[in-house]
């Protein structure tokens, strides 16, 4: 790398140190003597516009677009003029070897002393009062390793100089941070425990985290339903294992963040659904909502600016595997909510009804549920494949001789509700007469009804929850 020759005052400052000793100037330009740093940024790689001219009405500047490190500073110099200052920056930028876009001062600058100019640079956005006798320069050296753009914006509020500094670094950027594990992919029917316990431990099989990431929040669910925002298409209603990750990262662009995702998911074979780059698909709010709905937190707060949110699907293993990724920044810092979801039916077959659960349910609940006991679709024929309940449920009766039963069906709200009422009851009927005939239980015991829709367990909304109102119900008759 260069080492620019920095003019001796500004030299002098980075031996005796600035006021925020936390706070470190560039290297390549020290700070002006006795200098206090007012704030301090740097983004790893990011997309900055200088002013490549005067401010115009409305405060429309025009700016050079670049790419890079950059690092701002903001500095307060107190009893100091700004043509003191500007003229040590402009000497120092000289000697190194920069050559000057765009320079001005005073009015030169465009309009309110092109105090424009100064809000595009400071950290805060504004300048606030420091737009008097100001002072702009933007210069630029050519490196090996990429071109380097300064830019100063200095003014002064009654004694007192504020520098706006700003430096990007170029360089290329870096997309293989992120990595995709295809093996990660491979799921098991019955969810397992966690193995380890360390942090990296937590993230996804699928997908690597940022380097130098920071675990914020995390959950995994077993067959969970969930929506992802699809900004200009109806949203994506989903059913399948549901893994959410909330994840840190300072000092680094959203811009930066974004591409090393994108670039490790197209190089594994995922399929763009959506892509939303800053403003692409609706102003602050809008994307601050679709945040929202993918966050953890239900809630992004303050990690909105620059936002990027992609969807991503691959199918393999025969099932369908999603990623959302939502990056937003606050300050120099990144936040990456991250969604994979690996759709699948719900397995209804891991509770089993046996007799002394069922008698517990009873118990407790004043009746019990009961998944094993199987009907075609629109039909009230008891299937084979629910021998293994019926078996259970006549072991309930045979060993409790007092017990007497209602037997309900219950239907999903799917089709005409009269005709879901009558084949729950006509289900119903269907498991007393299987009852009552292949394991002998006295009718007087069992008693048939059924509600349809009327009662669910669940949602209507989705596949996990219709499932869950099917069902044949056990209700205690005194």
């Amino acid at each position: 790398m260069f080492k620019p020759t920095v003019l001796s005052t500004l030299l002098f400052a980075a031996l005796v140190g600035n006021a925020h000793a936390e706070y470190p100037d560039h290297p390549l330009f020290a700070s002006y003597p006795n200098a206090e740093i007012e704030r301090y940024e740097r983004i790893d790689y990011d997309q900055f516009e200088l002013p490549n001219g005067p401010a115009g009405k409305n405060d429309q500047v025009s700016k050079l677009t670049v790419q890079g490190e950059v690092t701002r500073h903001s500095y307060d110099i107190k009893e100091t003029s700004s043509l003191q200052i500007a003229k040590n920056y402009q000497q120092a930028a000289e000697k190194a070897g920069f050559s000057w876009v765009f320079k001005c001062e005073g009015a030169a600058c465009g309009d309110s002393d092109g105090e424009a100019i100064g809000n595009q640079l400071a950290i805060h956005d504004s300048v606030y009062n420091f737009h008097r006798k100001p002072y702009y320069f933007l210069g630029k050296k050519d490196t090996p390793q990429g071109p380097v753009y300064v830019a100063w914006y200095i003014g002064t509020y009654e004694t007192d100089t504020r520098v706006s500094q700003v430096i990007v670094q170029g360089k290329p950027l870096k997309t293989d941070l992120i990595q995709v594990n295809l093996a990660g992919l491979k799921t098991s029917d019955e969810p397992t425990a966690q193995a380890d316990a360390d942090d990296l431990a937590l993230d996804h099989p699928l997908l690597s985290r940022y380097p130098g990431a920071e675990l914020e929040r995390q959950q995994k669910i077993d067959t969970e339903t969930f929506t992802l925002p699809m900004p200009g298409k109806q949203p994506l209603s989903l059913q399948g294992d549901l893994a959410q990750h909330s994840y840190d990262i300072k000092q680094v662009s959203t811009l930066k963040v974004f591409e090393n995702y994108q670039h490790a998911l197209q190089k594994a074979g995922f399929t763009e659904q959506v892509v939303c780059k800053l403003t692409d698909c609706g102003n602050d709010e809008a994307m601050q909502k679709v945040g929202d709905a993918v966050a953890l937190h239900k809630d992004v707060y303050n990690y909105h600016s620059k936002p990027y949110y992609l969807v991503s699907k691959l199918t393999a293993g025969g099932q369908d595997h999603y990623v959302a990724l939502y990056i937003g920044a606050y300050e120099s810092a990144v936040r990456v909510q991250q969604v994979i979801i690996s759709t699948k039916a719900v397995q209804t077959d891991l509770v089993k009804a046996d007799a002394s659960e069922l008698k517990r349910q009873l118990e407790t609940a004043g009746k019990a549920l009961i998944y094993g006991i199987y009907f075609d679709t629109g039909k009230a024929d008891v299937k084979p494949e629910s021998k293994a309940a019926l078996t259970e449920i006549a072991k309930l009766l045979q060993q409790n001789a007092s017990l007497k039963l209602y037997v309900v069906g219950h239907t999903d709200d799917t089709g005409n509700s009269q005709a879901n009422q009558q084949l729950s009851e006509q289900r119903a009927k269907a498991v007393v007469n299987a009852l009552t005939g292949e394991y002998k239980i006295s009718a007087t015991r069992l008693e048939a009804h059924g509600v349809g829709p009327y009662a669910p367990a669940s949602n209507n909304t989705s596949a996990a929850g219709k499932q869950l109102n099917r069902r044949v119900e056990l209700v205690q008759k005194l």
